[in-house]
């Protein structure tokens, strides 16, 4: 996790990667049925690229929580009316928690 959060930032503070690097805040409230659970805070630094000839999308993000780390990469890639994205996402708390999303859509 370490080393990841170390090649995020060492890629955003590179002068070549500054156009495309920005700053994130998300909020996360946890419910169970209508009652609140839990609120996670992440604060992150990213960076993403953009393939020019096929608009493909890439992207890696790093950071704090309210409880530890994370770090996060994904693409996004578009063939004609067909949107694949994804990404993988690790959070280090307590215990090195991880998840891998996988979304296809097609625009009519």
């Amino acid at each position: 996790m370490k080393k990841a959060i170390a090649l995020a930032m060492m890629l955003t503070a590179t002068p070549a990667y500054a156009a495309d690097t920005y700053v994130e805040y998300k909020n996360e409230l946890k419910y169970s049925h209508s009652a609140r659970q839990d609120t996670i805070n992440h604060f992150r630094v990213g960076y993403e690229t953009k393939n020019p000839l096929t608009g493909s999308k890439y992207y890696i993000e790093s950071g704090y929580t309210t409880d530890g780390s994370s770090v996060e990469m994904g693409y996004k890639i578009k063939k004609g009316h067909t949107t694949f994205k994804g990404k993988w996402e690790g959070v280090d708390t307590d215990t090195f928690k991880h998840k891998l999303e996988t979304e296809i859509r097609y625009t009519f």
